[in-house]
């Protein structure tokens, strides 16, 4: 269920309690763990209450971190981490899509991803304003070996500015179903990895399971299954791109426990089988770095 629209739902006390004072930055160079969070655009994270504990890739080597208030945790696209929902938690997830900005509260009951209690609000536009040059910024500024305060500056001034374009009416406010699809995209997005159903989706957002797929057919051009089948695909093949993992390792990566089944449905989407796509990646991206030969 999206949260109202009425400003108070945003956590401002919390965050004056505890403004953020320091940045942790997810790395993209090790193999993701299984079950990891990954996506294709950038994501902040801020514990209100309790402990978030992490996994996280810093300084070529794999981090046991944990996040309290005062802290944030900051990943550009397809950077990892892998979260411990530990009892008590009560988590700040902002997620910076090209076509939306998604918000979500979350609390977790237990250690296991299904007992988490998320509300979601979002803004099914595209993010104008100084939010993507504060994301662009930080991108540049990630290159960096030392990014030092900076890094936390361009951090709060990215919270405030979500603050305030959460508070402005949409210009050309979209309908309500509309607006359900995009929430859901983003959940499917992030949450691909898991043993996700239409029914399970459709509990998430308080709908049932065959209004969630009139949904799809009608707004999305598309059926739920077909939706979820592409994210994993399109995920399948940035691991296969970037990562030298097994079949098993990405398909287990992708939601998918039966190799062969993934494999068959890589090849359907695809018409290659995944380690043909990557023979293709390899030859492309050697063809791309070899030097042509002296003149």
């Amino acid at each position: 269920m999206s949260l109202p629209t009425h400003p108070d739902w945003w956590p401002a006390r919390q965050l004056q309690r505890s403004p953020v004072k320091k940045v942790l930055v997810c790395g993209r160079r090790l193999n993701p763990p299984l079950f990891s969070h990954v996506v294709n655009f950038p994501r902040l994270e801020i514990p209100l209450h309790g402990q978030y504990r992490n996994q996280m890739e810093s300084g070529g080597a794999i981090a046991h971190m944990v996040l309290r208030p005062g802290m944030a945790l900051f990943a550009a696209p397809n950077c990892w981490n892998l979260p411990e929902w530990q009892p008590g938690l009560e988590l700040l997830s902002i997620f910076f899509g090209k076509s939306q900005l998604g918000v979500s509260l979350v609390s977790a009951r237990s250690k296991n991803y299904p007992q988490l209690a998320a509300k979601k609000y979002s803004v099914p536009r595209p993010i104008g304003g100084p939010v993507p040059h504060l994301l662009n910024a930080l991108d540049e500024l990630l290159t960096e070996d030392e990014p030092g305060p900076a890094l936390t500056d361009l951090v709060c001034a990215l919270i405030h500015c979500v603050e305030n374009l959460l508070r402005q009416p949409a210009a050309q406010p979209g309908s309500r179903a509309q607006s359900l699809l995009e929430d859901v995209r983003v959940f499917l997005q992030s949450h691909y990895q898991y043993e996700i159903t239409r029914d399970s989706v459709a509990e998430q957002f308080n709908v049932t399971p065959n209004h969630l797929s009139r949904l799809f057919q009608t707004h999305g051009r598309t059926t739920f299954s077909g939706y979820l089948t592409q994210v994993r695909i399109d995920r399948a093949k940035h691991l296969l791109h970037n990562y030298n993992l097994k079949l098993d390792d990405i398909a287990a990566r992708c939601g998918y426990h039966d190799t062969p089944y993934f494999c068959h449905v890589f090849k359907k989407m695809t018409k290659a089988t995944p380690m043909q796509f990557r023979l293709k990646i390899r030859r492309t991206s050697q063809a791309l770095t070899t030097p042509l030969p002296a003149g």
